[in-house]
Order: C-alpha cells, then structure tokens, then sequence
C-alpha cells in the first residue's frame, strides 16, 4: 500500500509537470490566496449542477487519453482546442494525451473529481461560474499496472443552450501546486 502511495504521489507530480517548464516570473508572482478567492462549497443542489459537467467533463478527457485522439474531446468541447498556454496550464488536454501515450499503452481510466476535495465553485454571473476540482486520475495500462494521480484544475462553465458547458480548463502548474499547497497549511 505505501509503495501504492508513494508512486501515485510521484505520477501526480509528473502529471503535473507535462508540458510545464518551471517560468521564474510566473513562480515569482504567484499568489494563490488572492486566486482562491471567491471560491466556496456550493449548497447541495448547486453540487449536482456543477459536477455533473465536470464529470461529463473528465469522461470525455480520459477518453481522449485513453484511445489517443485529442479530437474526442475537443468534437465536445471546440473552447478548448483554442487559447491554450503550456506554461499557464491552460487548455492543456492536447499534452496530457501525446504525453501519456508517448510512454504507455492505455487500456482503461477511472477518475474521481472529489478525491481529494470536495468542490468549490466561484460564480461570476448567472451564466458563468468557476469550478475547483482536487481530484484524481488513474489510467490502467496494458501491462496492468496504474498510472496517473492527483490534479488541480479550474474548470470554467457557461451557460449555454440551457445546459452548464465547458470553455476554459486551467490546470494547476507544478509551482502553482506548490505554492498553493505552501498556503493551504
């Protein structure tokens, strides 16, 4: 079980580095509090609103990794394919599967948006809101063993067509994480 453990913690910070270089500017002005502002435990029927997307959110990204086509997610979620910065952590998806399929073959994945956390959601208006997600990602591989870990991820939502919709992702960078970590203590 520690041995479990020890590699889920290191396959997160691994995770967490895809495609992130460490940028001392970016480390140098982090300020995570001021970030965390705003963001609450919704009240229990707003919890079913939110996570719902996010689920159906996770779903389509895990099985983008899994069968190796970035497209079965961004056919869901055209936002996404659009604005992404690697060193930000935003709209990264298109790195997660190159990455994890550059090292492994993928048979399966189970992913739990409350493993670690439960949500927090900042409204900005009535049609759009920002969902924290500490959670957990773990890919089967061929060989049987797991691979994947922890993530911290901003998940922006819209209003669209009267359902809540993904536009934006914004994965915490390994500094960020750190930093975030640091404050939370």
């Amino acid at each position: 079980m520690k041995i479990f453990l020890l590699r889920s913690i290191m396959v997160a910070i691994l995770v967490s580095l895809i495609g992130c270089q460490q940028n001392t500017t970016q480390t140098e002005n982090l300020n995570t509090k001021a970030d965390m502002e705003g963001f609450v435990e919704p009240e229990p029927s707003d919890w079913v609103k939110y996570t719902k997307p996010v689920r159906e959110y996770m779903y389509y990204k895990t099985q983008a990794v899994v069968n190796k086509d970035i497209n079965i997610l961004w056919d869901k979620y055209r936002d996404l394919k659009d604005n992404f910065d690697r060193k930000q952590g935003v709209n990264i998806e298109k790195y997660e599967v190159e990455s994890f399929n550059q090292s492994f073959d993928l048979l399966d994945a189970n992913y739990n948006i409350e493993s670690n956390d439960r949500i927090k959601v900042k409204i900005i208006n009535d049609n759009e809101v920002v969902v924290l997600v500490h959670g957990s990602t773990v890919y089967l591989r061929n060989d049987f063993d797991e691979s994947g870990g922890e993530y911290l991820i901003k998940v922006f939502l819209e209003h669209k067509d009267n359902h809540w919709t993904v536009v934006k992702t914004d994965e915490y960078t390994l500094p960020e994480y750190k930093e975030w970590i640091k404050e939370k203590e």
